[in-house]
């Protein structure tokens, strides 16, 4: 019974050791409004694990010192036990993380997850080598090396999305792009990694947030071979959008300015034919919905004033319409029904003496 007690003590004990020892960002954030509510921002997806701390019981280092915790390290390493090499460079970092062993073990813990295929774990380890201590580099792997082998994580990330339930995310592969384009605004792959991320959200049907990203890049990087295709993009997505608000006509008149400033810019790309048809397609519901709205105020308000005006108007912007003549017919009518001193259909009223 005695034994049980103090099994039971040493138990609670460890335990409240552990719970002291748990990272503070892992509590809720603060408020920083009103009410007493507790502000809550959704963590993201390619962000670097929390600020590593000591570990206790599960994870702690086997040995004394960060030197001798990252050999033994590199002794697992070199006889190809890969989980063991990763848990010993985590333990270094955990408990040593401002020793000079620690950036050489942050580091090995990206390149292993990498080589071992988990590359939403090795682009996050990356990810907190470049916060803690891309700075100082690592012998001839430096900070732009560690941003290219995140771009290759990435990049293998993208190559298997499907419809699988265990296939990568768009919102993930997304924001690694993301942050890639963060770490190095500047780099040779920069722009793509902006397109890249753009494409991810395309894909995964968030047309109204790809577009400003594809229009980001064409601002940011308005020299890059991705930048036509990045205009072409941003229309065809606007496109999409006008299709699943068909009465928007704000949403409508956007996508025909993207389409027909694509064109005009590049009328060479391979994207220019495609859009060409989708800007008469565009241009027709168009067409068909500012004479629709004539015939609304004509036919079924019966507001022979207030249809003029709307016919004039639609002949105004579209005098080539295949709608034109029965506008100018009709237009023609109700000037003939009008009494003789009202306005001309379409003139503004005369003003009161």
């Amino acid at each position: 019974m005695k034994a049980t007690t103090r099994s039971a003590a040493v138990f609670a004990a460890a335990l409240s050791a552990l719970l002291a020892a748990a990272p503070a960002s892992a509590a809720p954030p603060a408020s920083r409004g009103g009410g007493g509510e507790t502000a809550w921002k959704p963590r993201d997806p390619a962000a670097a694990p929390d600020h590593k701390t000591p570990w206790h019981l599960f994870g702690a280092p086997a040995e004394n010192s960060a030197a001798a915790q990252l050999a033994r390290a590199r002794r697992f390493e070199s006889g190809k036990r890969w989980s063991a090499a990763i848990s010993a460079y985590q333990a270094l970092v955990h408990n040593w993380g401002s020793s000079p062993e620690a950036p050489e073990a942050q580091l090995s813990i990206g390149r292993l997850l990498e080589f071992t295929g988990d590359y939403e774990e090795a682009f996050k380890e990356y990810q907190y080598y470049l916060d803690h201590y891309g700075a100082a580099g690592t012998g001839e792997f430096g900070y732009a090396d560690v941003v290219a082998a995140q771009f290759a994580c990435a990049n293998q990330l993208r190559t298997r999305i499907s419809s699988s339930p265990w296939s990568p995310s768009y919102n993930l592969v997304s924001a690694m792009f993301r942050k890639i384009a963060e770490n190095a605004p500047d780099a040779p792959r920069a722009a793509e990694s902006v397109y890249l991320q753009a494409m991810s959200l395309e894909l995964g049907g968030a047309d109204d947030l790809a577009v400003p990203v594809y229009e980001r890049l064409v601002v940011k990087y308005p020299a890059s071979e991705l930048a036509v295709s990045a205009r072409y993009r941003a229309a065809f997505c606007r496109t999409r959008l006008s299709e699943r608000s068909p009465n928007d006509e704000r949403t409508l008149s956007h996508a025909l300015e993207a389409l027909r400033r694509a064109i005009s810019l590049a009328p060479g790309s391979p994207d220019a034919a495609a859009a060409a048809e989708r800007e008469r397609e565009l241009s027709a519901r168009q067409t068909a919905q500012a004479f629709a709205r004539a015939e609304f105020y004509d036919r079924v308000r019966g507001k022979p004033e207030a249809a003029a005006l709307a016919y004039r108007r639609f002949l105004e912007r579209f005098p080539d319409a295949a709608e034109a003549p029965r506008a100018r017919a009709r237009l023609a009518e109700i000037g003939a029904t009008l009494p003789p001193d009202a306005p001309a259909p379409g003139a503004p009223a005369a003003a009161a003496p």
